[in-house]
């Protein structure tokens, strides 16, 4: 009975997160937020998310925001009220420091403090130590850069990640630019996302698998003259 109910679950979550690119192909609203975020870019993914989740149900699966106080999970599969699938949801920008403030880790005061990404894994650990049998990791980077008129990306300082973005911010009204060699970059890209999971996983006695994605998604531009876009993975987690 469990593992089919995982099986129900992993299609549902695999289904949502198919709904989920759709949606921002055609969303001007989260073009709009990779040009200037408000600090709503993770909510809005996290609820969209949720409510494509929510659009699925089946079977006595409710899905919930935000459960929990220590940890708080973002989103959370019930079945008859018993807690059976954890999902947490992150959505890094893709400027000169986006991705690593995500997963590097942070020394204070002598103390070593985990980024984001690392509480997220520990947090899902909790919860299938709790008994939850499935748990996934939804990681959306979002991007926004200026183009030319031949779409190619417009790099104002090459010789500067920071004085480049600097420059951007100031010719262009994006918030968090796009560095240059993200695409290529193994500590600032989508590769540093994928050795975070992995080596942190081992590390605590999980297995991380990569379901789905990287999917690329260009996002409706806001403007001519700036290109969007939001990467997409889905990680499964579980004991090892």
């Amino acid at each position: 009975m469990a593992k089919a109910l995982e099986r129900d679950i992993e299609r549902l979550i695999t289904k949502a997160f198919g709904d989920l690119t759709n949606w921002a192909r055609c969303s001007e609203g989260i073009g709009e937020i990779a040009m200037q975020p408000n600090k709503v870019h993770e909510q809005t993914i996290r609820d969209q998310f949720r409510m494509f989740l929510d659009k699925r149900k089946w079977n006595g699966v409710s899905v919930l925001r935000e459960e929990g106080k220590s940890p708080r999970y973002d989103i959370v599969l019930k079945r008859d009220s018993v807690p059976v699938a954890m999902v947490e949801v992150k959505t890094p920008f893709t400027n000169h420091d986006g991705i690593r403030n995500k997963t590097r880790e942070y020394s204070d005061k002598g103390k070593c403090q985990l980024g984001p990404l690392h509480k997220d894994l520990h947090s899902l650990r909790t919860a299938l130590d709790c008994g939850t049998l499935v748990a996934y990791s939804l990681v959306t980077p979002i991007g926004c850069y200026p183009v030319d008129s031949d779409g190619e990306m417009v790099v104002l300082n090459p010789r500067s990640i920071i004085k480049n973005e600097k420059a951007i911010k100031v010719s262009y009204p994006i918030k968090w630019p796009t560095r240059p060699d993200y695409e290529t970059s193994v500590k600032h890209g989508t590769p540093e996302v994928d050795r975070v999971m992995k080596d942190f996983a081992s590390e605590h006695g999980l297995i991380v698998k990569h379901i789905k994605g990287w999917d690329r998604v260009a996002l409706p531009s806001p403007r001519p003259d700036v290109y969007t876009f939001l990467d997409c993975a889905l990680y499964r987690v579980q004991l090892d």
